[in-house]
């Protein structure tokens, strides 16, 4: 998607970092080493990038296409009158109000550009949480993306270049709230990391340069993020489980679903619908395979065990016909016969 949207070159430019393969650990064993160019419909690698970069580089690139883009400027309010929408915001130079043709809400997980544009919002019950910070002086090898899941936990690492990565434990937040926030807990997070089966000597001698801090992973979402005149993108319209890494890829095809609606047609009126319907679709669908994922990946017990026993040996051998939110998100297989597969009943 960061290609279709032309900005890929930017990104890489800008410090996003290229891996190429997808490494699987089973309680300390690797199970996987998966190149994503061969074995993926797009043909790329995963792109690794330090969130501030990438901020600011399609802040740039905003700006090289034309946008005036305010710093430091506070949203107070978000109004209606004849389907046309008012944003109100604070800036050093005072009070300003500003009408326009469309106001695209892309505020993040606890958007208030949604609450103020009267979208409802659902929500999965609570399950997964997530716990992550950034480090420095890792030897993770960064040619990929590690995922290492031990009993009723996990790790994740995305290297970022020049021994930097941002370091992720994931477990069930019905087995305990350890509640991973702030720098006392550093020692529980690298001790989590380390059980989870990832070489220990990955860990040694990091310097954390980054906050550590936990979230609940629960998908929220608002059905249809489109009305006349306001439309949401990203977090604000669907939140997806961060434990999956899928956020700023549903938000680059948002992005993408949206500017293509609205460029192929001058009626606005009827481009948002066609964007929302677009966007419940594959938001759906990727909604479907994560809670598969989830259920494979998180379920305890010995029936689960057996299950993963089954697939992940099947998976390894053709990880293509499998729903994969790693390598396809929301446009892989989808059906029942994808979701039978992935839990071991086909």
């Amino acid at each position: 998607m960061a290609r279709r949207l032309d900005v890929l070159d930017d990104l890489v430019a800008a410090g996003g970092h290229r891996a190429p393969f997808f490494n699987l650990y089973a309680m300390g064993t690797q199970t996987e080493h998966r190149p994503f160019p061969d074995t993926t419909p797009s043909g790329e690698a995963s792109l690794n990038m330090y969130h501030p970069d990438l901020q600011e580089a399609l802040l740039a690139g905003a700006k090289k296409a034309g946008a005036d883009v305010k710093r430091g400027a506070n949203v107070h309010s978000l109004s209606e009158k004849a389907g046309t929408w008012t944003v109100e915001f604070a800036d050093d130079s005072g009070t300003h109000a500003v009408g326009a043709r469309l106001v695209v809400g892309a505020d993040g997980r606890a958007s208030t550009m949604r609450e103020w544009g009267g979208f409802t919002v659902t929500r999965d019950p609570e399950h997964l949480r997530i716990a992550g910070t950034l480090v420095h002086g890792t030897s993770v090898p960064d040619d990929g993306v590690h995922f290492s899941i031990g009993p009723g936990f996990g790790s994740f690492i995305a290297p970022l270049g020049n021994k930097r990565a941002r370091m992720y434990v994931v477990y069930v937040g019905a087995m305990g709230d350890r509640k991973l926030s702030g720098k006392n807990k550093l020692p529980e997070f690298f001790e989590i990391s380390r059980a989870s089966g990832a070489p220990g000597a990955w860990f040694d001698g990091v310097e954390v340069m980054g906050p550590l801090a936990e979230f609940e992973g629960a998908d929220q979402c608002v059905p249809a993020p489109a009305k006349r005149g306001l439309a949401l993108v990203g977090d604000a319209a669907a939140a997806t489980d961060p434990s999956w890494g899928c956020g700023l890829s549903k938000t680059m095809v948002d992005v993408h679903a949206l500017s293509t609606c609205l460029a192929d047609n001058d009626d606005w009126d009827a481009a948002l619908p066609r964007y929302a319907a677009q966007h419940d679709d594959y938001y759906g669908k990727l909604h479907k395979i994560l809670s598969w994922m989830t259920d494979l990946v998180w379920t305890a017990g010995p029936e689960a065990d057996a299950r993963r026993a089954r697939v992940f040996p099947r998976l390894h051998e053709d990880p293509t016909g499998f729903p994969d939110a790693p390598g396809q998100g929301p446009f892989g297989p989808c059906d029942e016969q994808a979701r039978r597969l992935i839990l071991g009943e086909a």
